[in-house]
């Protein structure tokens, strides 16, 4: 008897605590995420390995499984046995989507995860019908209720984000993106046109072929390894794309790190930067945070981030429990850190030191 007294009390306990812990547990992962998925590129620590690859499975499942039971607790909030107010718990749901919309630090894994894009395109349109069910379910004209239109925003964009980006590293689209437009050749059929009439005007025509004698002319350096290693990630990201160099490619590459004035540790400068590059491009957001959308998406996401936090410091929050109160300031408080954080780190990368480095005039 004892034994199921404590039971029903252990379920009802869980059942009061289920939401609360996962969506904290989820914050938490993302806290895991965005500290540890900038790390795997300079350490190669099996520790770190693991512990980032458990994070990133299990942020996407704890997100979706936090929506699933809200959206199930609000179908059956009318049998609840336990103190909760659906209102406060329903504006958790656009915070689960921004969950689910990852760090910049880390979008894929794996070069195999950006091949997924389309299930996460899928994903994403379950997962925002998920939260806008919870929504409308638990609409009351709260000032909570519509405090959670600017995060559902939020939510969008960055799970937008994370889709787009998966989509231009998978293999067709990175690939694309590199092939020069088709040439055609010449226009054998207005050249012979041209020819005919020349000819018929009596004009004396021959036809020969032209021989390209140009050498290849190595480019003027670089004043920094940024620069040169800007230039080297512009030809050899192709080779990841399964296409080929140019044969004037490759010579201006030879002639770099053969250099009599070349140091190793200048060569090893330049291929380490490089290589950041190159590891930014398919496994985090740098491809679209570093452009003028990217800007737009950010400032967009930061300032209905911002102004929910303002206005829930201000609304009448009376009739919810302090708990709650507490775990809403930590989701706030949390995806504001997370973004600041974000912005320093893309403040300090490499990408806006280049950035930076092209905008100051001669």
């Amino acid at each position: 008897m004892s034994t199921k007294t404590f039971s029903e009390k252990a379920i009802a306990i869980w059942n009061g605590w289920e939401v609360r812990v996962l969506v904290l547990f989820s914050l938490f992962l993302q806290i895991v995420l965005i500290i540890l998925g900038n790390r795997r590129k300079y350490k190669a620590k099996n520790w770190l390995r693991i512990c980032l690859w458990v994070a990133y499975l299990s942020a996407d499942w704890i997100a979706t499984v936090a929506l699933g039971v809200l959206s199930y607790r609000e179908a059956a909030k009318k049998n609840q046995s336990y103190e909760a107010n659906p209102v406060i718990m329903a504006f958790w749901a656009p915070f689960l989507l921004v969950h689910l919309g990852g760090p910049d630090t880390i979008t894929a894994y794996a070069l195999e995860d950006n091949e997924l894009w389309p299930r996460r395109l899928l994903e994403l349109v379950v997962q925002f019908s998920v939260a806008l069910y919870v929504l409308i379910r638990s609409w009351s004209s709260a000032p909570v209720n519509f405090l959670a239109i600017p995060m559902l925003i939020a939510g969008i964009i960055k799970f937008g984000e994370r889709i787009w980006v998966l989509r231009s590293a998978s293999n067709d689209e990175f690939r694309d993106s590199m092939l020069p437009r088709p040439d055609p050749g010449p226009n054998y059929a207005k050249f012979m046109d041209g020819y005919s009439a020349k000819k018929a005007e009596g004009f004396k025509i021959s036809v020969g072929t032209i021989t390209d004698t140009s050498t290849v002319v190595r480019r003027n350096n670089f004043p920094d390894a940024l620069h040169e290693a800007s230039y080297f990630f512009r030809i050899f990201k192709r080779l990841f794309a399964d296409l080929i160099l140019s044969f004037q490619d490759s010579e201006n590459s030879r002639s770099f790190f053969l250099h009599t004035e070349m140091s190793y540790k200048k060569a090893f400068e330049v291929i380490e930067i490089e290589l950041g590059f190159m590891y930014d491009l398919p496994h985090t957001k740098a491809s679209l945070i570093h452009s003028r959308l990217g800007s737009i998406c950010r400032i967009v996401s930061l300032s209905c981030t911002i102004s929910t936090f303002i206005a829930f410091l201000i609304v009448d929050k009376t009739d919810y429990t302090k708990t709650d109160k507490i775990i809403t300031l930590l989701l706030l408080v949390g995806a504001i850190v997370l973004e600041i954080y974000a912005v320093i780190i893309l403040l300090s990368s490499d990408w806006t030191m280049l950035w930076l480095s092209k905008q100051k005039k001669p």
